[in-house]
């Protein structure tokens, strides 16, 4: 007989034995503690469902959480665990032949099967597979860190899903809608939960755009700050400056004033050469306590001294050679 779909594969590290195990012998049943609540913290479980736009509706951790996750998802609530685990073990018993190769070796089929029936039993994979083919369903079970795990009643196209999750290695709870608090039937549908993760990104979309428009903003300040600061208004000379400065502010406008400084000294040079005529080398630009000095250092200074008394030997030998 073949492997019932899903049913013996490991889950979540439990494996097809684990997930079959009823509780023991004897009629005592399984003592488990309840598991901790999953609004503790955003990570984990709870956040990958809240970024479906999803969440978990919890159930008691009493051995019924299975069958009461199942029910919540089917009709609203989970008052009625006892019938459907009831009808899962009927459906096991008229399906042996699927279910009795995945039954613990030294545990007979009708042990395991009598365990199963009893309130408080945990149940695992061979119970959620016979629940799905029963109700011709599909079972889509969320963990931690871990892709969606789907279990096939059925191979209809339009077959209802049940999502449930499984955690702590032994807790199942039903998954709603984030805003989902009635006690109606869950319809979730994992093409539906796809195309709201694509309708999100496609939101965020815009984002880009504000965060362009935000550094917009932020360079149209900066600029408005060295216009104010130097009183320059020519716009491209300080997005160049600012540019080339890295956006810093304090830097770009000290270019600036030099850049106005070196634009307002060779203009006067150029109205007194109009003026006067000819200037001599020795240009009062480089004097020693002038502008050139002050903004390109002493080193351009000292190299039109160096012309200077090169052209001054020029002049003594031609005085010279008169």
């Amino acid at each position: 007989p073949g492997c019932p779909a899903g049913a013996g594969e490991e889950e979540g590290g439990m494996s097809r034995k684990q997930a079959a195990k009823a509780r023991p012998a004897g009629g005592k049943k399984a003592q488990r503690p309840r598991p901790p609540p999953a609004t503790l913290g955003l990570g984990g479980l709870a956040g990958q469902l809240q970024a479906l736009g999803l969440k978990l509706r919890e159930v008691p951790g009493d051995g019924n959480c299975l069958f009461r996750a199942l029910g919540d998802q089917l009709e609203g609530h989970s008052r009625n665990h006892l019938k459907h685990r009831q009808e899962t073990v009927d459906y096991m018993i008229k399906q042996r032949e699927d279910f009795e190769p995945f039954v613990e070796d030294d545990v007979p089929f009708e042990k395991h099967i009598t365990n199963l029936a009893k309130p408080g039993t945990f149940a695992g994979n061979d119970a959620i597979v016979a629940f799905a083919r029963n109700h011709e369903m599909n079972v889509v079970i969320h963990q931690p860190n871990a892709p969606l795990w789907q279990i096939r009643g059925t191979d209809k196209s339009n077959a209802r899903e049940l999502h449930i999750a499984y955690r702590y290695g032994e807790h199942y709870d039903s998954v709603r809608r984030i805003n989902d608090d009635s006690e109606a039937p869950a319809y979730l549908q994992m093409e539906m939960l796809c195309k709201n993760d694509s309708k999100e990104e496609k939101e965020i979309k815009p984002q880009k755009d504000e965060y362009e428009d935000e550094i917009e903003d932020e360079m149209e300040d900066a600029v408005q700050k060295v216009c104010n600061a130097t009183g320059c208004l020519d716009i491209d000379l300080i997005n160049q400056i600012l540019k080339v400065e890295n956006y810093n502010v304090e830097s770009a406008i000290f270019a600036t004033i030099q850049v106005n400084e070196v634009k307002r000294i060779s203009a006067e040079e150029e109205g007194d050469s109009q003026d006067k005529g000819p200037k001599s080398c020795s240009s009062a630009l480089w004097e020693e306590n002038g502008s050139g000095s002050r903004i390109f250092g002493k080193q351009s200074m000292h190299q039109d001294k160096m012309e200077n008394k090169g052209e001054g030997r020029c002049d003594e030998e031609n005085g010279a050679s008169k």
